[in-house]
């Protein structure tokens, strides 16, 4: 077998079982990473030293008949915004150019304790800020189908990495689509967990040392390359640390045995904030046929709500967090924005003076999209959609806008119009590889759930898993 090509399950398995050591699975993707990362710039550190040490503690572990974790010997990354003890975490932040983790943050320790063996740390965006990551520190992360275009972000260097075969699994976090834009323009899997699902200290932003900010809609998940590694996963790092109130201790629960069979499915092919291309649309209808030839209910249906409304209250959310300790010199400069023609300007504009009643409202109004959102979810065991409005594009700048079948959109509007809504009511949220443009590259779709109904959705995930073709190879790293 070749260590590359299998999943994280599949690599666990063999490895319990003495098929395969950890270190020749270790060896086998350090050896992948150093002939093929360089163009493509999905890992910015390597722990080559660190990754056969722990491999090596693995194959003494079992030889010695040790209790094994669910990730025992089975080589993995994580995005470079999670601290990992004695590596940089810097989130591609200039300032944090020179920080070094004291300690593993909560997800990365849980996954070490579960056997995992850290490989390295993949590419952001500044502050995991962006769908594209361009890293001022570390450099371009390039989509693993054609170095042309995006990576996807902000786990863009992630996802290139799981796609090409250079790790099974990966940690993520998504505050606006950061594991699910990727996954999609990557051709893989990933979830994003219920919010509070997983708990998020040792992850940048926020800063090192100072309070903590972002508490809403901020998510932690997995990206890998089948759904039964998202849910091994999951499992892994579900469940509060006692570092973070909001986390509670909400059982996961089994996942159901689920057939496409009478399943009743929600489709929304697009939504009336932007679009989407003629070749997701028709990713779309094919992956809902598929569904109901094999027997699900489907139906296009969507909740009554107001989409700009709801936009405007994610974009609002967000930045109340991310610039809540802003000096009033800098937020004094966006004073007046509110009526740019751009939706993002306009909510950095109203957000600028850190209204709190404001602030109260946009939450109150959280609240009823979320009660809309589950109700609707009351007659559905899953609402399928897209992630994006279309495949990877070619990199481009924040400043220019999205350009979706010729038709141009506001940058960070057309880039989160359907992501958005899963963060604003915290549901969880898996995306599949389900399709190709004409051009050849990967269009994923998401599957939405009810809020901690995330063994559900891992059930009805498994279930459409069954009806798509393995996940693909990108042409170039095939061998």
């Amino acid at each position: 077998m070749n260590p590359c090509f299998e999943t994280a399950t599949r690599l666990a398995r063999a490895i319990r079982n003495g098929r395969l050591s950890s270190v020749d699975a270790t060896q086998a993707h350090l050896e992948r990473i150093d002939r093929l990362n360089g163009p493509i710039n999905a890992l910015v550190v390597v722990d080559r030293d660190g990754a056969l040490k722990a491999a090596r503690a693995a194959d003494r572990a079992q030889a010695r008949k040790k209790p094994l974790g669910p990730l025992h010997g089975v080589p993995i990354t994580i995005k470079e915004a999670f601290d990992v003890a004695g590596l940089h975490t810097t989130s591609s932040h200039p300032p944090l150019k020179d920080n070094v983790a004291a300690e593993d943050a909560s997800l990365v320790a849980r996954l070490r304790a579960a056997g995992a063996v850290i490989l390295g740390k993949t590419n952001v965006p500044e502050l995991c800020a962006d769908f594209q990551t361009d890293s001022p520190l570390f450099g371009t992360s390039k989509n693993a189908w054609d170095d042309r275009r995006t990576a996807g972000g902000s786990t863009g260097g992630g996802a290139v990495a799981v796609a090409a075969r250079l790790s099974p699994l990966e940690l993520g976090s998504d505050i606006g689509g950061s594991v699910r834009n990727p996954a999609h323009y990557n051709g893989i899997f990933s979830l994003k967990p219920t919010e509070w699902r997983v708990p998020g200290r040792g992850h940048v932003p926020g800063l090192p040392g100072q309070t903590r900010t972002v508490r809403w809609m901020g998510v932690f998940g997995p990206l890998a390359r089948s759904v039964e590694d998202l849910e091994m996963a999951l499992r892994i790092i579900a469940g509060p640390d006692g570092h973070e109130a909001e986390a509670p201790p909400v059982p996961l629960g089994p996942a159901p045995a689920t057939t496409p069979k009478g399943l009743r499915i929600a489709v929304l092919e697009s939504n009336p904030l932007v679009t989407v291309s003629a070749d997701t649309a028709a990713v779309v209808q094919q992956t809902a046929r598929l569904l109901t030839k094999a027997g699900a209910k489907v139906k296009r249906a969507a909740p009554d709500i107001d989409w700009r409304q709801a936009w405007d209250d994610w974009c609002d959310l967000f930045q109340y967090q991310v610039r809540a300790l802003q000096p009033l010199a800098e937020r004094e400069r966006t004073f007046g924005m509110e009526t740019a023609s751009d939706p993002s300007a306009r909510s950095v504009g109203r957000t600028a003076r850190l209204d709190i009643a404001e602030f109260l409202a946009v939450l109150d109004r959280r609240d009823g999209i979320v009660r809309q959102c589950e109700a609707f979810l009351d007659d559905y065991d899953a609402w399928l959609m897209p992630v994006m409005p279309d495949a990877a594009f070619i990199r481009q700048k924040q400043s220019e806008p999205l350009v979706v079948d010729g038709t141009p959109h506001p940058y960070f509007f057309a880039g989160t119009a359907y992501n958005f809504l899963a963060n604003l009511t915290g549901q969880p949220s898996i995306v599949l590889p389900c399709g190709f443009s004409k051009e050849g590259l990967p269009i994923g779709l998401q599957l939405t759930g009810k809020r901690w109904g995330d063994a559900r959705l891992l059930g009805v995930a498994k279930a459409l898993e069954k009806l798509l073709p393995l996940c693909p190879v990108p042409p170039n790293y095939r061998d």
